[in-house]
Order: C-alpha cells, then sequence, then structure tokens
C-alpha cells in the first residue's frame, strides 16, 4: 500500500478525503507527524503534537456493508500488534473496541469513518508526547522504546492489511479468539455508558466479544447481553 508521508496536516482522515476527491484513488495511506486539528471517537479532539503517529488507512467501501463495525476490533489487533512488534516487557491490552493500552494506560486511539466510496481508518498513536488535561492514564511509546514515526506507520499499515485481507476472506469471526486473548479486563467487572455525561451504564463481568464483534456482559442473573455501542469504564478493585 503506497502511503502518503506528510510534516503536518489538520486530519489525516481529512487529507485522506481530500486525496480521495482528487485522484479517485481508494487504497493508500496517509501520514503526518503533527495534526492541527485531530478527530477522535464521540467528536471529540484527538491531540497529535509533533513527533507522534497520525495516519489514515483508506480502502474502498466493503460491500457487505453490514460487517463494517468489526472492522472497529480487526483494527485494534493491528494495532496491538504494531506496539508489540516494538515494545517488550509490557502488558499491551485492547480496551474494547479498539484503543489500546500499556500497563493500563492509553496509548493509542481510533476514529474510523465512511463515506459512498471508501473507508477511512484514522489511528493516533501517543510516540513521544500525551495529550493534555484528560481524564484518563496516558502512555509514550518512547516509555518503552525509541523509534522512528515511519518506522511504526510502515508496520502499522502492513500489519492493518494483512488482517483486513483475512476480514475480507473469512469475517471477522475468523479474527475474535485472537481479539479476545489481547482484551483487557477479560473476565473481569467493567461497566459501559452509552451517553456523554456516562449517567446511562450498564456493568457485568466482560465475557468477550461474539462473531460481528459485540461486546458481551453477563449479568448477576447470568444472562449474557451483546452490545454494539458504548465506551467502558473500568471499576477498580476494592
Amino acid at each position: 500500500m503506497k502511503i502518503i508521508k506528510l510534516k503536518t496536516t489538520d486530519s489525516t482522515n481529512s487529507e485522506a478525503k481530500r486525496q480521495v476527491d482528487k485522484t479517485g484513488e481508494t487504497f493508500f495511506a496517509v501520514s503526518a507527524g503533527m495534526q492541527t486539528a485531530g478527530r477522535g471517537r464521540f467528536g471529540r479532539a484527538w491531540q497529535t503534537p509533533e513527533g507522534n503517529v497520525a495516519v489514515t488507512i483508506v480502502v474502498p467501501l466493503p460491500t457487505e456493508t453490514s460487517a463494517l463495525p468489526s472492522i472497529s476490533l480487526m483494527t485494534g489487533i493491528a494495532i496491538h500488534d504494531a506496539l508489540s512488534f516494538f515494545v517488550k516487557n509490557a502488558d499491551i491490552r485492547i480496551k474494547w473496541p479498539n484503543d489500546i493500552l500499556i500497563n493500563g494506560a492509553k496509548i493509542s486511539g481510533t476514529l474510523i469513518e465512511a463515506d459512498s466510496r471508501a473507508l477511512y481508518v484514522g489511528i493516533g498513536i501517543n510516540r513521544i508526547a500525551t495529550p493534555v488535561d484528560v481524564p484518563y492514564a496516558t502512555a509514550t511509546l518512547e516509555q518503552f522504546t525509541f523509534k522512528e514515526s515511519e518506522e511504526v506507520v510502515d508496520v502499522l499499515v502492513k500489519l492493518w492489511c494483512n488482517y483486513f485481507d483475512a476480514w475480507q476472506t473469512f469475517g471477522f469471526g475468523s479474527l475474535k479468539n485472537s481479539y479476545i486473548t489481547r482484551m483487557c479486563r477479560l473476565n473481569e467487572y467493567i461497566e459501559i455508558a452509552f451517553d456523554a455525561q456516562k449517567t446511562n451504564k450498564v456493568g457485568g463481568v466482560c465475557r468477550g466479544v461474539d462473531d460481528f464483534g459485540n461486546l458481551l456482559i453477563a449479568k448477576d442473573s447470568g444472562e449474557i447481553t451483546a452490545y454494539n455501542y458504548g465506551e467502558i469504564q473500568f471499576i477498580a478493585s476494592e
């Protein structure tokens, strides 16, 4: 896959869409060492100061659109494995659906968008700097190893394409066990919130995901419910 490497841009997702508008191509990636207007899930800003990693991978919009949500989880596996390639002796886990935690601190986030032409998978990794004023623990790649942004991008894009090929050929079900073994707080109590204020939420024991990537939570009664949307909150052990 061709990678367009920029020093700075407003947003790699936005730049990728401009490239599609300009060239009509729908199989490439755009990376940048800094974003001035990066975006994250739920409309949040994603900070990418100079030296961090921002990349958007563009592929033609898959015909089976009902399966698109599981690409989010497939992307989590690719980021996890890319970081594992560089970072040793650390606990790297996926927080459903695709945030990556190293030793419990967030190092990566993803924003996936689509239009009638293409799928845009935007990935941000804290390489040398963490965002400010966020209500969670953060980590950088530099805390564990020093790798140039270009090297990280090259490995990540290659792994993502490999997993995407498997996803297209066999479906997410073929990757489900790989995802579950990389999950954070598997078989532990979690809560999932459905609104920005985190007042509408449910709790239970995380039992992994199903063949479609839905989060499985077991209630006290033993009933297991699948959720396709929400934000996980971890509850500290007493």
